[in-house]
């Protein structure tokens, strides 16, 4: 069965892309994010995340990697062995707030919680499922811009 998505070619961290600011100043409840300040300031901010890439489209998923104070962010995965899904026929890509990888919990516990978690899921044909994620954990006032693209489209561009 082919898909509008193709094959799994390859999946890769990205450290330090540079884009320009695309997120608002204010995160979600309407939190200051002083890393989008100075993106903005600065006129394009510095990205950290994944890379994956199918024979028909290229996603990112991406979090502002600029460290102000004492949040917790990051960006992690379900299974970092990516060689069993090379190849692999994917069938579909979602957001969801349902974590496969139970790491977050220990991610995000010492701080005065503000951010949150994004979750994307690759799932493929075979119902096998890899799960990316980033986050950012502060005090309300250090939040960090995230985008989920495909191709050239921003499907996601919030503030955690």
């Amino acid at each position: 069965m082919k898909t509008k998505n193709g094959k799994l070619l390859s999946v890769k961290e990205v450290t330090g892309l540079k884009l320009k600011p695309v997120a608002g100043l204010n995160g979600k409840g309407g939190r200051l994010g002083f890393s989008q300040m100075i993106n903005n300031l600065s006129g394009y901010g510095e990205k950290d995340g994944w890379e994956i890439k199918t024979e028909k489209h290229t996603y990112h998923i991406l979090i502002d990697n600029g460290q102000s104070c004492c949040e917790n962010w990051g960006y992690i995965v379900s299974d970092e062995d990516f060689s069993k899904f090379i190849g692999k026929e994917l069938s579909d890509v979602r957001m969801t707030d349902v974590g496969l990888d139970t790491k977050m919990a220990d991610l995000t516990k010492d701080v005065d919680y503000g951010g949150g978690v994004q979750f994307v899921d690759f799932m493929f044909t075979d119902n096998t499922v890899i799960q990316f994620a980033v986050y950012n954990a502060h005090n309300g006032y250090y939040g960090h811009d995230i985008i989920f693209a495909r191709d050239n489209k921003i499907l996601l561009n919030e503030v955690l």
